[in-house]
């Protein structure tokens, strides 16, 4: 097996004004660089380089297609060590800048490449570039196991270099890499965003999705945000980083920040994540079940909230926890012929139940007095995707969970919707017509 010399990576890259271009099979290759933003910093934290290839005529070679011209393991090899040398090359003005640089590693390479010779120690020391200002991204495939991942990865981090997963959520991924390798940084992809926008399922799935990459020991970020619902889509989530065309397109030159407003892009962003949130009709529900919850008294609670049913065609039932979490009678239904799903039918008698375990129980206690809605799950009493609201109060010594189920796809599907009646009492709400 032939060695593949540093040096004649080198002797393959041509500076011209400053600029390195490399020179492989009779293509020009480029540098592009995409910056990556932090969400709590505001701004960019660091610059993803992308590689464009040109044929002699100008004709523009993609990533895609300029691997494939790679026809064995050597080619790869050498292709893969020549980009990452001119994207270095070509950001030595960041070289003791605080962002970080993204690079991309085929996993054949990071796992396979030392057999050519070594490289990435002298790749630092002939750049003068510090590991620790690197980023090294492994895609993800099915080909490569867990054990030689592993190894890969702790060979970068050997020279101070962060690890990140990238396009994870496309193809075969699975946590169970990502509990192997432990990423410092793990990079969702595209499709997901894609998926979420089309599907209400996926969407709600999003942000524990986004929960557990953070709860695993890494930082998160999304890529390929386009749209402004996109952008939604992820800030909605506790990302750390965000990257896309909405942000910014990769360019020749990573500029210095700011390479656009990106404050006022969160902030707008935000504010239409804070109109969006919650649709009218449950926010007003939401005041209208504290309103009846914190003032009236215990034993008026129930006629009150059964009037809910009237006004509010989402709320499914209604139900109250004692201060361990334990129900206190049976739930009270929505008075309206249905058809019971059956296949749920051992689940359906909730007298007693401990629902102690549940969010919306733990958050009512922690915040007594503070009203909590949970996120969409599937409900084992009525069989469909519900959110629930609760308040925990203290009445006549007692602490009380209130809480009312919520049909949350009756709520999505429905574009319009007027509260009535249109200002509720603090003596009966529901008292006018």
């Amino acid at each position: 097996m032939d060695r593949i010399e540093t040096e004649d990576i080198f002797s393959s890259i041509v500076s011209n004004e400053g600029r390195a271009s490399g020179f492989w099979k009779g293509l020009r290759l480029e540098s592009f660089y995409q910056p990556i933003f932090g969400i709590p910093q505001k701004r960019t934290i660091g610059f993803e380089a992308l590689a464009r290839g040109y044929e002699a005529d100008g004709t523009l070679v993609y990533p895609g297609k300029l691997f494939s011209m790679a026809k064995n393991e050597a080619d790869l090899v050498f292709l893969d060590r020549l980009l990452r040398a001119i994207h270095i090359l070509n950001f030595q003005n960041y070289r003791d800048s605080p962002y970080w640089l993204f690079l991309n590693v085929d996993p054949t390479v990071a796992i396979y490449g030392r057999k050519y010779g070594p490289y990435f120690e002298e790749l630092l020391h002939r750049t003068g570039f510090r590991g620790d200002q690197l980023v090294v991204e492994i895609v993800e495939n099915t080909i490569s196991s867990n054990n030689n991942l592993e190894v890969a990865a702790e060979y970068y981090r050997s020279h101070k270099s962060l690890v990140a997963v990238d396009d994870f959520g496309a193809g075969h991924s699975n946590f169970d890499r990502i509990w192997s390798i432990k990423p410092e940084i793990v990079k969702l992809d595209r499709t997901i965003l894609v998926q979420a926008s089309k599907s209400s399922d996926i969407r709600r799935i999003l942000p524990e999705l986004v929960s557990l990459v953070r709860a695993s020991g890494s930082l998160c970020l999304i890529e390929g945000i386009e749209t402004p619902d996109e952008c939604l889509l992820a800030l909605e989530t506790d990302i750390d980083f965000v990257q896309g065309f909405y942000f910014a397109k990769p360019e020749k030159n990573p500029l210095p920040p700011p390479l656009l407003d990106f404050s006022n892009i969160l902030s707008k962003s935000r504010a239409l994540i804070v109109r969006a949130r919650e649709p009218i009709e449950v926010r007003s529900l939401m005041a209208s079940f504290e309103e009846i919850t914190r003032y009236s008294p215990h034993e008026d609670i129930f006629r009150l909230l059964g009037a809910l049913f009237t006004h509010y065609p989402s709320v499914s039932r209604y139900f109250v926890l004692d201060q361990y979490g334990c129900q206190i009678g049976n739930n009270w239904e929505r008075n309206i012929p249905t058809i019971p799903d059956n296949r749920f039918l051992p689940l359906m008698n909730t007298k007693n139940a401990d629902w102690s375990h549940r969010a919306y129980f733990r958050e009512a206690v922690h915040h007594v007095g503070t009203s909590y809605i949970s996120s969409p799950y599937l409900s084992t009493t009525g069989a469909h995707i519900c959110r629930t609201m609760s308040m925990a109060v203290e009445k006549d010594g007692e602490i009380y969970v209130y809480c009312i189920d919520i049909e949350w796809n009756t709520v999505a599907e429905r574009n319009s919707w007027k509260p009535t009646p249109p200002s509720p009492s603090l003596t009966d709400p529901f008292a006018r017509t």
